[in-house]
């Protein structure tokens, strides 16, 4: 459910295009960790003196949000290279203030994209990355308009847009390699982390990223390391499919179904005096339009979900 929140600091995103009218699918960051909005010279000219003459700005924007719902991943992705309108609402600077600084990141001033997801014991996150380098004098403007920017109603988000219904936590239900064999249960997980982060390219002329790739990246370190056991990994095809499953709240799930052949399978022993473990580690870059999601009772929502309550990433063919 929607909470209160002191302050309106909000960093929303939108379908491109809707901003300045009805803001489509839009997302905020809500329930996060740490925010940082900055400016930093760019491409700065220098003469044979040394001295460094103006020549556009540099605008990189990113938050780290706890509610990455598979809905807030498939739009990520959506958005990438250049696809998105965002709003950034800053912090008051005035307490009888109706809002902080307002900056519209749309038209010739929209920002690329990157992000990347991360979820281990300890937390699930999601962090986009904003990030666009304007000439100078459209710089100067842009910020100077900021605190007389009126804010963008972002449908029925409230405020900074903290949900508890959206909040995810860490609870692990499966990771099977290939698909129906489990590789193992849950106390004898020693540590786990799964991230997605965008692979880009920046553009020259504007510091757009351009992403044509996600990395992908799992590890998983458990107590049983057996003979038995190490033998069996061993055993195992070099890139099996492989199907991870997190619980939400309620009964609902996000999943993720890689085919065999997307991820390469390595790993490790450790056995110490001390210590005695195996590590799997599953890695690849996957080409953006090789994945898909899958929304409904069937793939971890319910029937009218589109991907808040849970849903299903598949990767690969």
């Amino acid at each position: 459910m929607p909470i209160s929140k002191s302050g309106n600091h909000q960093f929303g995103l939108c379908d491109l295009g809707t901003l300045a009218t009805t803001p489509a699918d839009p997302i905020a960051m809500g329930i996060r960790g740490a925010y940082a909005m900055k400016t930093s010279a760019y491409k700065p000219i220098k003469d044979y003196l040394q001295r460094t003459w103006r020549n556009m700005i540099n605008f990189r924007v990113e938050a780290e949000s706890y509610q990455p719902t598979m809905f807030m991943l498939s739009k990520m992705i959506e958005w990438l290279n250049g696809n998105v309108d965002a709003q950034i609402i800053t912090k008051k600077q005035t307490s009888g203030a109706s809002n902080g600084d307002v900056y519209k990141f749309i038209g010739t001033r929209k920002a690329g994209l990157d992000f990347e997801l991360m979820f281990n014991s300890d937390k699930r996150s999601l962090k986009p990355i904003l990030e666009v380098a304007l000439p100078y004098t459209d710089a100067q403007t842009f910020i100077d308009s900021a605190d007389s920017e009126t804010p963008v109603a972002l449908g029925s988000i409230v405020g900074a847009g903290d949900d508890q219904l959206l909040f995810r936590r860490p609870s692990f239900v499966k990771f099977e390699a290939p698909d129906a064999s489990t590789i193992l249960t849950k106390d004898e997980i020693v540590s786990r982390s799964y991230s997605i982060k965008t692979k880009s390219k920046k553009q020259d002329e504007t510091n757009m990223s351009i992403v044509d790739y996600l990395t992908f990246e799992l590890t998983m370190k458990f107590r049983n390391a057996s003979v038995a056991k190490h033998i069996e990994i061993m055993s195992k095809d070099n890139a099996p499919s492989v199907t991870i499953r997190e619980l939400n709240n309620a009964a609902f799930y996000d999943e993720w179904k890689f085919s065999a052949g997307v991820l390469t399978l390595d790993h490790e022993l450790d056995d110490a005096d001390e210590d005695r473990s195996l590590t799997l580690k599953f890695m690849a870059d996957v080409f953006l339009f090789d994945v898909a999601f899958l929304f409904g009772a069937a793939y971890g929502g319910d029937a009218t979900d589109a991907g808040t309550k849970g849903g299903t990433m598949t990767v690969g063919a």
